[in-house]
């Protein structure tokens, strides 16, 4: 069987960034359906890409969680999102920002 870059540790960090964004994608697609083995399973494959990673710190005994990878993806999504908007409508980067913060306190 061969391994896949993630399993040999040659994995671009930035490759399971974009990775990431594509799984936060598909999450979004998966809600829209409402289904929770749709998004058990988008999400699920956050682990099998290593974007986020659990280990036991064995002398603490506690388990560290890494989402660097994941939150790079999430970033990837959000500013392509702000971007369009940006071109889309011809706002600032500033004022989509602060719109998507005034929809967000709203809830």
């Amino acid at each position: 069987m061969t391994e896949t870059p993630a399993e040999n540790g040659t994995e671009n960090p930035d490759d399971t960034a974009r990775r990431a964004g594509h799984i936060i994608l598909d999450g979004v697609t998966a809600l829209d359906v409402e289904s929770d083995q749709a998004i058990e399973i988008a999400f699920g494959r956050l682990l099998e890409i290593d974007a986020i990673e659990v280990t036991l710190d064995e002398d603490e005994g506690e388990l560290e969680l890494d989402i660097s990878p994941l939150m790079g993806g999430v970033m990837m999504v959000v500013r392509q999102l702000v971007d369009e908007i940006v071109r889309r409508d011809g706002s600032s980067f500033e004022d989509v920002l602060a719109l998507v913060r005034t929809r967000i306190d709203a809830g």
